[in-house]
Order: C-alpha cells, then structure tokens, then sequence
C-alpha cells in the first residue's frame, strides 16, 4: 500500500503526522515541546480568543505553553508540536468527583479543606490540581501528561469581566477539519468521543465555555 495514495491512513512518524500535507502543516514550535508523552488517554478542545492563527503562532514562539494542533478559520492544521511530546495546555484543572459528585468521603473532605483553606485562590487551585495528579485517568480529568490538545481560532464574545461568555462559531472550513482531525486521532488512539474528548472551560480554571460549542458541534455531526 503507498500511503500518499490512500487519504484515510493517518500516519505519525517521530510524532509527525504524515500522509496529509493537504490537510495538516507542520510548524512544529519546540519551546511549546516539555518531555516525552508516552500515553495518550484524552483529546482537549481549546480556543485561541484570538483573531488570527498566527497571532497565536507568534505568541506561542514567545512562551512555553501552546498546544499540539492550531486550526485556522480558512480550516488549516497546524500541527505545532510532536504527538510524543508533553505540552503545556491544560493550567489549573479542577477535581473531577467533586465537579461529578463522586468523591469518596476522604477525598471530599481533602478537596474542600484546600478550597475553604487559608492562602490566595491560585495556590488553592495548584494545590488541589497536585492532589488529582495522584488519581490515574479517568478518575481524573486530562493532564498535560496525557492527553492532546487542539486550538481552534476563534475571539471570546464575553465582556472582559466575565468568564461565562461564548465564543465565536466555528467557520464551515474549521468545522471540516476540526472533525476530520478528532476521528482520525480517536481512530489513532483508541479513544471514545463520548468519554474521552474535553471542552477545556469544564475541566480547568478557564473561561467556561471555552471548546464547549466546538464540542458540541462535533458530538452532533461525529459518525
């Protein structure tokens, strides 16, 4: 089989993805690049709040954070950093069984005695993501250390002030490939859509619907 000659194969290589330039460009960003990600358990939707692919390029060049995979409004991939390699995409990710209403008694009480602690809200918020660190996925919710994330282009519509605002609608092209990128990744993978891809604004101390359109976009048209 040639791979150039069949479109479905999704090819990695190095942590590159091969076989469709047509669709994915590398511009890979090596200060975006933190050690070796040698397991994948989740997918992470995000938004740039930013108008422009390369403004985000360009403030990615300048930083240690970004994610693995920018998507353009006129539907270009970028792919910008290595599937074996960790990025820092997901900052202060909140408890899942206490988001759920799962948690046992002994982590409930851990969990809400570091919330209702003394100390400013950003080293509560570390504190309780360095008690999830300790939980295997999926007890947790995704970390830097296991699972991939996407940027999709796109400004925040909210008010400076507030965190519940949306984003802007995906373009046709970006919606194209934003699902062609998450079927052949959870094909890749192994992964499930429903268990396994996460709007970042419910997972982590972010805006709160930051990914969560996009991922309601994909749940309706993913087949």
């Amino acid at each position: 089989m040639n791979l150039k000659e069949d479109e479905n194969v999704f090819s990695v290589l190095n942590g590159e993805v091969k076989n469709h330039p047509d669709k994915v460009e590398l511009k890979i960003i090596s200060n975006i690049e933190h050690g070796a990600l040698s397991k994948v358990n989740s997918i992470v939707v995000h938004r740039t709040a930013a108008s422009t692919a390369q403004s985000t390029l360009n403030a990615w060049k300048t930083k240690k954070s970004g994610a693995h995979f920018l998507i353009d409004k006129n539907g270009k991939i970028y792919q910008t950093a290595r599937l074996d390699k960790k990025c820092w995409h997901m900052g202060y990710v909140v408890s899942r069984c206490r988001l759920e209403a799962s948690c046992t008694e002994e982590d409930g009480k851990i969990i809400k005695g570091i919330l209702h602690g003394s100390g400013r809200w950003s080293e509560k918020f570390k504190e309780v993501l360095q008690h999830e660190r300790k939980k295997d996925y999926p007890d947790r919710y995704p970390m830097n250390s296991d699972s991939i994330g996407i940027e999709i282009v796109g400004l925040y519509l909210g008010s400076s002030t507030s965190d519940k605002g949306l984003f802007e609608e995906l373009t046709a092209d970006q919606a194209s490939s934003f699902l062609w990128l998450v079927t052949k990744l959870l094909e890749y993978y192994k992964l499930s859509l429903s268990d396994d891809v996460y709007a970042h604004g419910a997972v982590a101390r972010k805006k709160i619907n930051e990914g969560s359109t996009a991922l309601d976009w994909l749940k309706e048209n993913y087949k």
